[in-house]
């Protein structure tokens, strides 16, 4: 059967390839199959899922369709051809598992959905020099750019200065805080890449906040990026030590997240709003955690609990609970659910992510990797996967969350940040409850590893 379908595919792209417009016909050829398979077995409709297309997107395909398609010599036609005949050879159940693997091939193959990558790479006027060594003191060199500058991890500065494409340094600070302080910058970096993954492009004529965006609507927003860093009496996160207690670790992640959100807001009132290109726009914060050794195993549980004031006891049946405060050295209480009052009402959203790491950059490579990784899914709830790199996928996007401000004097755009991959938060005022609207098979969390296969020694950050 693999043989079958190894050999369908290959003519599948021949014939693609044919037309004039290779990834337009391809393009459609696979959301006229989606279409028509999402009346398809339980297996089939689940299978869609997991290629990270949103339903809008291949609603109604099947009407739009054109010759170059659907026509004799389209790919349409040949895998009808195909399917039909295993139909009526082995049942309507294996003709449609084997229709839709094709599909996943063909999807593979123009790197559309979870596959895709985005390869352009762009040039700004001024490009950045992010490995060119400006500090006269290699103890001035953040960990893991030294890492980034070992010879053997020459892909993942390629992709660094892939995303880093087009980047314009407006303040000529940035290579050297990228060489000595690097989350903060490579936090940038990632999300600029997100911005163009998104055609989101971003005015740097705009000094501040760091990044003015047009969504593809014409809307504009404005993102300030911040990182919450560890204090200055704590363990940096690429010191290898046993993470705190559950319930430390957690408070000392909501008590740097806090801190670090209330900055950007007294920023904001103190002079962003003051800002003509600011004014009655939406104002987002990005924020990623570095703030302690193995911060991403946080997942979404720090933020929540300083967004929304909940969490739960996983000494209970991980039952719902209130969590108001967090503790500030032990003493000093920090109020928590800060979107469910009107305090934060001119941050109109939040965006963040604990899987903005070096591991993302190694899954954009092909170097020996182990990844294991936890998906959600609708029915089955948490996915646990162990794969080699050159198997596990994920996109670029992968793993973001944003989480919408109800009490937001500026609502950001429903339709801004809208990516199967992207969770999107609401919280409703009445029921203060949480509407996480997160879609199978996207990514909650990941770890890379040591290739088992490779005999691969090396660490990547810590796990990170």
């Amino acid at each position: 059967m693999q043989e079958l379908i190894n050999q369908a595919v290959k003519r599948l792209i021949e014939i693609i390839d044919s037309k004039v417009s290779t990834q337009k016909v391809a393009l459609q050829f696979v959301l006229e199959e989606l279409d028509a398979a999402r009346h398809g077995t339980e297996f089939v409709r689940d299978r869609i899922k997991s290629f990270y297309f949103k339903e809008s997107d291949y609603v109604g395909a099947m009407e739009r369709s054109w010759a170059d398609v659907d026509g004799d010599s389209g790919p349409q036609q040949f895998l009808v051809r195909i399917t039909t005949e295993l139909f009526h050879a082995l049942g309507g159940d294996v003709a449609a598992a084997v229709r839709i693997s094709i599909v996943e091939y063909i999807i593979h193959h123009y790197r559309f959905g979870r596959y895709y990558i985005d390869q352009e790479v762009r040039v700004a006027s001024k490009p950045l020099k992010l490995f060119e060594a400006l500090a006269c003191e290699e103890s001035l060199l953040h960990p893991h750019y030294q890492y980034l500058l070992k010879s053997e991890n020459a892909p993942l500065r390629d992709v660094i200065a892939r995303w880093a494409g087009g980047f314009e340094d407006r303040d000529n600070k940035f290579n050297y805080e990228f060489q000595t302080t690097f989350n903060s910058s490579f936090w940038e970096i990632y999300l600029f890449q997100c911005f163009k993954d998104l055609d989101m492009p971003v005015d740097f004529s705009k000094s501040s906040p760091d990044f003015t965006v047009a969504t593809p609507a014409g809307e504009s927003l404005v993102i300030e990026a911040v990182t919450a860093n560890h204090a200055h009496d704590s363990s940096p996160e690429w010191i290898a030590e046993d993470i705190k207690s559950d319930g430390d670790f957690l408070n000392f992640s909501c008590v740097r997240i806090v801190n670090a959100i209330d900055a950007k807001h007294k920023k904001f009132l103190k002079s962003y709003s003051k800002l003509e290109h600011v004014k009655g726009r939406p104002f987002v914060v990005a924020l990623a955690p570095f703030e302690q050794p193995k911060f991403f195993m946080q997942n979404n549980e720090a933020i929540i609990r300083v967004l929304y004031g909940q969490g739960i006891d996983k000494n209970n049946g991980f039952a719902e609970v209130s969590t108001p405060v967090a503790l500030k050295n032990g003493s000093i209480p920090l109020d928590l659910g800060i979107f469910t009052s009107s305090k934060y009402k001119e941050v109109s959203a939040l965006i963040f992510s604990t899987t903005a790491t070096i591991g993302k950059v190694i899954t954009q490579t092909s170097l020996p990797r182990d990844i294991r990784c936890s998906r959600y899914h609708e029915q089955r709830g948490l996915i646990l996967e162990l794969k080699d790199n050159a198997t596990h996928f994920e996109t670029h996007l992968d793993g973001l969350q944003v989480h919408h401000n109800p009490y937001a004097e500026y609502r950001l755009p429903e339709e801004a940040f809208d990516r199967y991959e992207i969770t999107h938060y609401y919280y409703d005022v009445l029921s203060e409850t949480i509407d996480n609207q997160q879609k199978s098979y996207t990514l909650i969390s990941r770890n890379p590893m040591p290739s088992s296969s490779a005999g691969d020694a090396s660490v990547d950050g810590k796990g990170y």
